[in-house]
């Protein structure tokens, strides 16, 4: 035997099914530029269908060219191991996605079989595909030789072209004559039928041979013959191959699907033609891929044995939660499983349910896809699942529930169809009620983002504490949905507890808004926070992990503000707030600050004249305007982390509802009241807010919930009455801006000090502020920009005791004694 036989007998003879260890492989190149099409001379696969997320190790023949440029050239194949035969010895390279490739080991073509029967444990095709899809979760699994980067590199790459060439075919039939009159049904009807005769076609599958590839009339009936569909409807049947056969032709000369994942195909397939115009036209939603791999995921399914699980996604829209479900499911089947016994345990364990007929076609025509080469089996059933006791009957069927629902609230006619609508306001606290009801091995859900803090899911975070020993929050920036700008979270819970209450495993993620388009490229979260803790008795739903989560435990015994003031919002008018302000005094109308959108830290806004007439104000008319207080900002000067400002009003005026007004609990002097601000003003305020906040306003318990220093040092009165005088009268010589954020800065400092942090969790204060601009009325650096001496305090930065340039460490921190530092070295290695 040749080397290539050689290899192929010992693939065979350590695991890997005849049928998928494959000759002459031809595979896309997606990492290239070009549209090539490259062949390796043997490929074995994990499972079959053949797919860069199945393949396990490839055969190439050097032919004089340099081994490590082969390996290169080859990454796109998705092997993680490549052999290359130089005459009568291979070398077998690790492939890697950016890094350059490795040379694991070099054996000539007679101890191949010895090669394969030492490496067995780790080249097994469970072992690879294991390493492959469960290791790139980052749940432990891994072998050294599998570069877990490799796979999001090609997914990604291949979504990109595949989006790419899908629009370009879609272009062709919009320009073909009566193409742009074609409606949404057809267009998808067809689509999917040109994606599946042109994978078919690509992999070679014998029943591509019954049809005239160039007869777009006869590869529409074969198609429709091999997974029992019926004539699409509509259109005359001899105008489609008219309209869409320059799309067919396009298709066709696109990127192979040979190596394609079959539910990436699926994916793109729903996310491209499920646009904005579909979305409205026909009520569909839709889940973003990564949000339903990221969800799908982490519920580790492998975990649990396969035959256990019956997986339920209601308000399925297009299926991409399914699509997901059925790929990570199917990984877990046995290895010697043929393609159709896959199929037969898939459906009989993943279902869904829309009440849209066409999110029901669309649904099914992705699992079809994705489940290639299987012929039809996959119905999304068309279900009411709000009218009485249908999604209850739904769920119980089943034990592990993913669900993206609807977030819209319930209508006055859902409030007489639906008794589910008369007890709850919101369709998505109804479906997360009802899945936690069932009491399922696990859920996946996606939630407005209000679920993370918000009183109105305050009793389902309740339950899901009480049921779940460990639960993921994933907080996601606008736009992740595209479509929509409601801003979303999800939640994945599993694990359930016993009767013990015991712990529960917390862990919190975000997507960054920098990081939005890199998540949708590779579903990688920006930051993960996580913590173990105690149960209580009766569980208060906080499961939640804030940023800087260690300074909000060390101040969780501090005062709060609403201990010496009380914030109360501005005023409401029965009216538009526009037509409530004037330029100039009229009868009724007293000063006041209208608008807060440009306001600076201590800085008082210009006033306007605010309509104060009892018969026009819904809110406010009660308070006691004329006496000293603090005004704040009620809404977010900005999404970052500077997003409060205050200021001290002793004037009496009025403000608007974009303000809180708040009022001091016992006298107070003006002085005291402005070092007041300088502490809502400051990072800790900011920070805490920022934090606990929406991202357009602030609620009144949460500002009144901001932790505060038990005691204001002396310095920070005078500081702030410095800072603020020159704000005022600015000097007509010097460099007023230097001299501002010099005291700007001595105040912050006087504040921290006043909290008395621990040096580390000052840090992490000050880092949460990098990048972030601040409000106020001057040029601003960041602290640690400006002040430049790590492992000192703000305070001692500004103290003038330390030098930045000279030799400060080596005088205060004197070396140990040599006997000492070898016991100190020995106790920390």
């Amino acid at each position: 035997m040749n080397a290539v036989e050689c290899i192929a007998q010992a693939a065979r003879d350590i695991g890997y099914r005849a049928e998928a260890v494959v000759l002459d492989y031809a595979f896309a190149d997606v990492l290239s530029d070009a549209n090539t099409t490259r062949t390796v001379q043997l490929a074995a696969f994990t499972r079959t269908p053949p797919s860069y997320r199945s393949a396990a190790l490839a055969v190439v023949n050097s032919r004089g060219h340099r081994a490590i440029d082969l390996v290169k050239q080859h990454r796109a194949l998705g092997a993680p191991l490549l052999f290359v035969i130089e005459h009568d010895d291979v070398t077998v390279w690790e492939v890697r996605s950016d890094a350059p490739p490795r040379a694991i080991e070099k054996v000539t073509v007679t101890d191949i079989a010895e090669l394969f029967g030492r490496n067995q444990a780790n080249w097994h095709p469970d072992a690879i595909h294991r390493a492959k899809s469960i290791g790139a979760s980052g749940t432990g699994y891994q072998l050294d030789f599998v570069d877990v980067g490799l796979l999001p590199t090609i997914e990604s790459e291949i979504h990109l072209k595949l989006d790419r060439l899908l629009v370009e075919t879609l272009d062709r039939v919009r320009q073909a004559p009566s193409g742009d009159r074609l409606d949404a049904r057809t267009l998808f009807r067809v689509v999917f039928r040109l994606l599946a005769a042109k994978v078919l076609q690509d992999r070679r599958h014998p029943y591509a041979d019954g049809w005239d590839a160039n007869d777009l009339g006869s590869v529409l009936a074969g198609i429709e013959s091999y997974y029992a569909l019926a004539p699409i409807a509509g259109q005359a049947n001899t105008a489609l191959p008219r309209i869409f056969d320059a799309a067919w032709r396009h298709l066709q000369g696109g990127i192979s699907f040979s190596n394609i994942s079959s539910d990436d195909l699926a994916f793109v397939y729903e996310n491209t033609l499920i646009t904005p115009e579909t979305r409205k036209l026909f009520g569909t939603h839709s889940t973003p891929r990564q949000v339903a791999e990221y969800v799908v995921q982490r519920l580790e399914l492998h975990r649990h044995k396969p035959e256990d699980l019956r997986i339920y996604e209601p308000f399925a829209g297009a299926g991409v939660f399914l699509v997901s479900v059925l790929r990570h499911l199917r990984d877990l089947l046995p290895v010697e499983w043929s393609d159709q016994e896959r199929h037969d345990f898939l459906i009989g364990h993943i279902s869904g349910d829309e009440v849209d007929p066409f999110a029901c076609e669309v649904a099914t025509l992705s699992l079809i896809l994705a489940d290639y080469p299987n012929h039809n089996g996959w119905h999304v059933k068309e279900a009411d699942l709000f009218a009485d006791g249908v999604l209850a009957q739904r769920i119980g069927e089943s034990n592990v529930i993913v669900c993206n629902p609807p977030f819209e609230a319930f209508s006055a006619a859902d409030k007489g169809r639906y008794a589910v609508a008369r007890e709850t306001h919101s369709k998505a606290i109804a479906a997360l009620s009802a899945a936690i009801d069932g009491k399922p091995l696990a859920l996946g859900f996606v939630l407005p983002r209000s679920f993370i803090l918000e009183r109105q899911f305050a009793e389902q975070r309740r339950r899901i504490e009480n049921l779940y020993s460990t639960v993921e929050i994933l907080k996601l920036p606008d736009g992740i949905f595209g479509a929509s700008d409601v801003e979303t979270s999800a939640v994945i819970a599993r694990d359930l507890r016993g009767s013990d209450a015991g712990t529960i495993a917390l862990r919190s993620s975000e997507v960054a808004e920098r990081d939005r388009s890199a998540f949708l490229k590779t579903g990688r979260a920006t930051v993960h926070r996580e913590l173990v803790r105690a149960i209580d008795k009766q569980p208060e739903g906080q499961l939640w992990i804030p940023p800087l989560n260690d300074l909000w435990d060390y101040l969780e015994d501090y005062p709060n503000l609403a201990s010496v003031l009380k914030p109360s919002r501005g005023l409401e008018w029965t009216y538009h707030q526009d037509q409530a302000t004037s330029e100039n005094e009229k009868p009724g109308y007293r000063l006041g600050y209208a608008n807060a959108r440009h306001l600076q830290q201590y800085n008082q806004p210009r006033p306007l004249w605010l309509d104060f007439r009892s018969d026009h104000l819904r809110r406010g008319a009660a308070h006691d305007w004329m006496h000293p207080k603090l005004v704040a900002s009620a809404t977010r000067l900005s999404r970052g982390a500077w997003c409060i400002g205050a200021f001290v009003d002793t004037a009496g005026l009025l403000c608007s509802q974009q303000f809180f007004g708040l009022w001091p609990k016992r006298a107070l002097a003006e002085q005291e009241l402005a070092a007041l601000g300088g502490v809502l003003n400051g990072p800790v305020a900011n920070a805490y807010l920022a934090i606990n906040s929406p991202k357009d306003r602030f609620r009144t318990s949460v500002v009144g919930s901001v932790p505060i220093p038990a005691l204001l040092p002396a310095k920070l009165t005078d500081l702030v009455g410095s800072y603020l005088e020159l704000l005022r009268n600015p000097l007509i010589l010097g460099d007023v801006d230097t001299r501002l954020a010099g005291l700007l800065s001595q105040i912050d400092a006087a504040v921290l000090e006043a909290y008395d942090l621990p040096l580390r969790l000052e840090r992490q204060l000050l880092a949460f502020f990098e990048g972030s601009e601040r409000p106020v009325a001057h040029p601003w650096t960041h602290w640690n920009a400006a002040y430049p001496m790590p492992g000192l305090s703000l305070a001692e930065r500004l103290s003038g005791r330390f030098n930045a340039g000279g030799d400060w460490v080596g005088k205060i921190f004197k070396p140990l004694p040599k006997e000492q530092a070898l016991l100190l070295r020995d106790y920390v290695a």
